[in-house]
C-alpha cells in the first residue's frame, strides 16, 4: 500500500531532513510550508518508527471526499501504525461542522468520537488526517520538560547537522533535561553521551529522562560548569548543545563573558577530527567569541525558528590541529 504522508519537523531543517529520507529510504518530497513536508507514495513505514527528526505525521485529508475514502485508508494502515479498532477521532473545525463531520463517521464508519484520548485527529482548516500513534511522545515516550527546554524537533535537526559515527563521544555541556544526549542515544544504540548542567532540578529530571528509557547506562549526567569541563584533553567527539542566549536563560551581558569561557573548554576537550553544532540567538557575543577562539572555525549556519525566536546552529570544527600544551 502505498500513502502520501505529510510531516512537521523543526522550520530550517526541512531541506536536511527531506535529503536524509531520499538518500536512505529513497522517498521522494517536497516542502509544503516552514516545517511541513509531503512524502510522496510510501510504501514501507517502518523508517517512521525511528525517525526522531519528525514530530508528528498526518494524511492528507479532504473534508469533501466520502468518509469511506478516508476511513478505508485508515483501516488499512491501521495495524502498521498502531490505530486500533473501532478509530477513536477528533475533529478540529467551527462547531456547525464539527457536528456533521463527527456524525458522519461515527454513523458511517462506526469511529467513536473521543475529543481527549483521540487515535486520528481530522483537522478541517490544515486538510490533514493526523495520526496520533506516530507522534514523537507516542513512538518514543514524553520527555520531562523545563520552560527553556530545547523542542525535540531541533534537538533532532542539531544532531544530524554533528553527522555523529556510530561510537563517538557525544557532550552536551549545557543538557538541561538531557533532550539532546536522549534524542542521539535513541538514534545511536552504540553512541556514549555525557551531559552536564549547573541546575540541579534540570539534573535531577534529565536522569529521569534517561532512566525510564533505559539509557542512563549509555549517557553519564551530572552537574557540571560548561565553562570549567572535567574531561580530559582531546576526548570529546561530537559538542552539541543549546546556549543560554538571553530569552530565557541567561543574559547578552553574561554571555560576553561566558562564551569565551566555553568555547575555550570545547577546543580543549575537541578531538581533532571533532564537530560541534552550538545554538545561540546571541549571534554577534557568539561570532566575537569564537573569532578569539584559536583552533575553532565556523563552516556552516542554519537559521532555525521555534517559540517566537531565530537562532542560528552553528557548525563549528577545528581550523588547525591542536598542538601539544605546555605542562
Amino acid at each position: 500500500m502505498r500513502v502520501d504522508l505529510i510531516v512537521t519537523c523543526a522550520v530550517g531543517f526541512e531541506d536536511l531532513f527531506r535529503g536524509d529520507l531520499l538518500q536512505e529510504h529513497g522517498i521522494r518530497s517536497r516542502s509544503l510550508e516552514p516545517g511541513e513536508i509531503l512524502l510522496q507514495d510510501v510504501e514501507d513505514l517502518g523508517f517512521l518508527t525511528s525517525a526522531t527528526a519528525l514530530d508528528r505525521v498526518a494524511l492528507p485529508w479532504d473534508p469533501s471526499a466520502p468518509s469511506e475514502v478516508t476511513a478505508d485508508v485508515v483501516r488499512r494502515l491501521a495495524d502498521r501504525v498502531g490505530i486500533e479498532q473501532p478509530v477513536r477521532f477528533r475533529v478540529q473545525a467551527a462547531p456547525d461542522v464539527r457536528e456533521e463531520l463527527i456524525a458522519r463517521f461515527c454513523d458511517g464508519e462506526g469511529w467513536v468520537n473521543a475529543p481527549s484520548d483521540w487515535q486520528v485527529n481530522l483537522d478541517l482548516e490544515r486538510g490533514v488526517a493526523q495520526l496520533g500513534p506516530l507522534a514523537w511522545a507516542a513512538r518514543f515516550g514524553t520527555l520531562r520538560r523545563l520552560p527553556a527546554a530545547t523542542p525535540v524537533s531541533v534537538v533532532a535537526g542539531l544532531l544530524r547537522l554533528a553527522k555523529c559515527a556510530p561510537h563517538d563521544l557525544l557532550l552536551d555541556p549545557c543538557a538541561g533535561v538531557a533532550t539532546v544526549p536522549v534524542v542521539d542515544a535513541i538514534e545511536r544504540p552504540d553512541g556514549r553521551g555525557i551531559g552536564l548542567d549547573q541546575d540541579v532540578e534540570a539534573v535531577d529530571l534529565a536522569r529521569r529522562n534517561l532512566a525510564v528509557r533505559g539509557l542512563d547506562r549509555r549517557v553519564d549526567i551530572a552537574a557540571g560548569d560548561a565553562a570549567r569541563l572535567d574531561l580530559a584533553d582531546r576526548s570529546v567527539d561530537r559538542v552539541v548543545t543549546d546556549l543560554p542566549f538571553g530569552k530565557r536563560i541567561g543574559s547578552n551581558s553574561n554571555n560576553i563573558e561566558l562564551y569565551p569561557r566555553v568555547l575555550r573548554e570545547i577546543e580543549r576537550v575537541l578531538t581533532p577530527s571533532g564537530r560541534c553544532v552550538l545554538l545561540t540567538d546571541d549571534k554577534r557575543v557568539f561570532k566575537d567569541a569564537l573569532a578569539r577562539t584559536r583552533g575553532l572555525k565556523i563552516v556552516r549556519e542554519q537559521v532555525v525558528r521555534y517559540h517566537g525566536v531565530n537562532p542560528s546552529a552553528y557548525v563549528v570544527t577545528r581550523s588547525r590541529a591542536p598542538g601539544r600544551r605546555a605542562r
